[in-house]
């Protein structure tokens, strides 16, 4: 018996609230589990896609299903599934909420009310909390944290957290090279250890590539899929980054080089 894709797209169209195409033909199979990457330039149509795939955003024509479910139709039983990382979290720095407060809600949140946290949830949180070399700052006040350390914090919420899909939407921008590593490292652990599928939008697949097995190439529609070193192909990035776009090969894998700000202006 075939297993259920991770993500099946079929004909699907989705606009931006000013009318413009953010999305348009997008048709692909993702199998389960799987690593996959969503690779392309600002404005791509990278973080539409996702928030269609939760439910978030009303596709004008086709559909997505995540692991068989129709994404407007189920999009409870979806997120239910899904740990969502957004790429810019709605957590306010106003609010003097610790570190351990913000990783445990990853947990708290998919119960009924009243909600409270067992010593399980602590023991997750704190695990998931080592995973980003960030248990020592159980305590700590989250405004204080600088960049870097808030997106480790904001992965380990999702690593504690249940469901079979991790969903990040650029979960390495704007971070040190340190959380970058630590980041990486632990989402590699995690999906080679547990039976849970990562999907990541990024603008740089070079930290992840070889841990990846599927990337998807988008600029507002598919212009490639396939393992890593098949769309590092050079006429395939240069269609979507333009002509400075280089890919450099080494120890016999290949990578990109791109002057992309990995901020998506449109999404």
């Amino acid at each position: 018996m075939a297993a259920i894709p991770l993500l099946q797209v079929h004909d699907l169209a989705v606009r931006y609230p000013n009318g413009q195409l953010a999305l348009h033909h997008v048709t692909f199979e993702i199998k389960s589990p799987s690593f996959m990457a969503i690779i392309g330039p600002n404005g791509s149509g990278k973080s539409t896609l996702i928030k269609t795939s939760l439910g978030l955003i009303k596709p004008t024509r086709g559909s997505i299903q995540v692991m068989g479910y129709d994404s407007q139709k189920k999009s409870g039983k979806i997120r239910k599934l899904v740990r969502y990382v957004p790429q810019r979290d709605s957590i306010t720095l106003s609010v003097p909420m610790k570190v351990k407060d913000i990783v445990l809600m990853g947990r708290l949140l998919k119960k009924f009310p009243p909600r409270f946290a067992t010593s399980k949830d602590i023991a997750a949180a704190k695990d998931a909390l080592q995973q980003v070399d960030m248990e020592e700052l159980w305590e700590r006040p989250f405004p204080e944290l600088s960049g870097g350390q808030r997106q480790r914090v904001l992965v380990a919420r999702a690593l504690a957290s249940e469901g079979s899909i991790l969903v990040l939407d650029e979960p390495l921008a704007g971070t040190d090279v340190e959380s970058q590593n630590l980041i990486v490292n632990a989402l590699d652990g995690y999906h080679k250890e547990n039976d849970v599928s990562i999907i990541m939008v990024t603008h740089d697949l070079n930290p992840i590539h070889t841990l990846v097995e599927d990337v998807l190439l988008l600029k507002n529609t598919v212009i490639g899929l396939g393992e890593p070193c098949s769309i590092m192909d050079p006429e395939l990035i240069k269609k979507v980054y333009g002509p400075s776009a280089r890919i450099v090969e080494h120890s016999g894998h290949r990578y990109c080089m791109t002057h992309d700000s990995g901020i998506d202006r449109h999404d």
